[in-house]
């Protein structure tokens, strides 16, 4: 028993070893160019199937407000905020930069604009992460005579994307960042505080240097069949025609971002993002969210409290190996048992396993906003069948001498003829 209990850790050993030997070598990227099924799956998620269809149509949220500044210049956005402003909204979110110099004379109006709204946050973008990764060093904002009646909230959104032209998939953002020593706001955050300072603080005290957002719903889409609404929304003439009653922008926090030239425009790319509950869930072909509702779909989290957790790294590793030293303990047993049944049974049995933890993962974070991360798991118990056959036939044997040996003889009765 004991000689079988080290056989069984030792082959668990083994199966992270070849684990850890395949993720050093760099030379497996070059064949990413060549798979176009790891491509598709790339972007891909097993939870993106709760977001986009498993969930529930959305309750629209009344808070909330978002509005189109289309290709709106300065004074047009001023033009949207002083008409805005007539209607007492609590909050107004500028999701724009407005970091390009500009003469002070060009931005009179603007400056007038933010002078008469009390709660206005502007976008800033964080610039030149350190080395270290803990701080930024630069800040992109307006100048100072547009920047003196404003406060500010981080507009960064965590991609993979390297450019604005790669797959920008957006599951996560930051909810504080320094910069230089100084603690800063992401942009939703910011306005949340306007609508609830006390939830808004219970989010803060999480501490999560990143939190997934837990998505609630879109505008109207006009590519989807779907369109899973949940923020109302004023084009860039509604605004400007005031053709909206005024209970809309009364005491609501009001977001004003691009979503294109006008609503329904699919040419554009500016700010757009594919998201999870984008209906294409594998190898996503449409962009499905701008930047701005994905702020606001962080202020729902924030103000209804329905954030999501996630399995700790080190609680991934540990399940991983137990499920390992397990499948390998009664893998071995069939092995020494019933040899001719082996293959058949493991494979069974592996894919029970792997059915029942993707839907246990599914379930998980339908119902408990808790995201597991089983993919550690996953692998090693698709390795583990094949695995033992490989320890045993090749590693066993390399360590056995007289085994050794029978690599090198050659039965000369191999070259005989075959008689007829």
């Amino acid at each position: 028993m004991k000689r079988f209990t080290l056989d069984t850790i030792l082959c668990t050993i083994f199966i992270f070893a070849i684990l850890g030997f395949f993720a050093s070598l760099p030379l497996l990227k070059i064949f990413d160019a060549f798979d176009p099924v790891g491509e598709m799956f790339s972007d891909f998620e097993l939870t993106d199937i709760v977001f986009s269809q498993l969930r529930d149509e959305p309750i629209a949220d009344e808070e909330l407000v978002i509005v189109n500044i289309g290709e709106l210049n300065r004074e047009g956005i001023a033009q949207q905020i002083r008409i805005l402003n007539k209607y007492k909204p609590k909050a107004i979110g500028l999701d724009v930069l407005l970091d390009e110099s500009q003469p002070l004379e060009n931005d009179s109006m603007l400056v007038r604009a933010f002078r008469e709204t009390p709660n206005l946050i502007v976008g800033e973008k964080l610039v030149d992460l350190n080395k270290e990764g803990t701080e930024f060093t630069h800040i992109l904002r307006p100048e100072d005579h547009l920047s003196e009646h404003v406060d500010f909230g981080f507009v960064n959104l965590i991609t993979d994307a390297r450019t604005q032209h790669d797959l920008k998939v957006c599951r996560e953002f930051t909810p504080k960042q320094l910069v230089k020593g100084e603690m800063r706001y992401a942009f939703p955050v910011r306005l949340a505080m306007a609508i609830d300072s006390a939830k808004s603080q219970r989010f803060l005290n999480r501490e999560n240097e990143v939190e997934i957002i837990n998505y609630k719903g879109n505008v109207m889409n006009f590519v989807s069949q779907n369109p899973r609404m949940k923020y109302f929304t004023l084009d860039v003439m509604d605004v400007l025609d005031e053709n909206f009653t005024p209970d809309l922008i009364e005491d609501k926090v009001v977001i004003m971002c691009t979503m294109g030239r006008f609503l329904g425009d699919v040419l554009t790319r500016e700010d757009y993002y594919f998201t999870p509950m984008n209906e294409r869930y594998v190898g996503k072909a449409e962009h499905d969210m701008f930047g701005g509702i994905i702020h606001a779909n962080i202020i729902s989290q924030i103000i209804d409290e329905d954030h999501i957790d996630t399995m700790p790294k080190n609680a991934s590793i540990i399940l991983a190996i137990v499920l390992c030293l397990v499948n390998v303990f009664f893998f071995k047993m069939i092995y020494g048992a019933i040899p001719k049944w082996y293959d058949g049974v493991t494979k069974l049995i592996i894919l029970s396993e792997v059915f029942f933890l993707a839907t246990l993962m599914i379930y998980l974070f339908y119902d408990y906003n808790y995201k597991v991360d089983f993919t550690l798991a996953l692998i090693v118990i698709a390795l583990s069948g094949d695995a033992i056959e490989v320890y045993h036939g090749v590693i066993k044997n390399l360590f056995s001498k007289r085994n050794r040996k029978e690599i090198f003889k050659v039965n000369m009765k191999f070259w005989e003829p075959i008689k007829t």
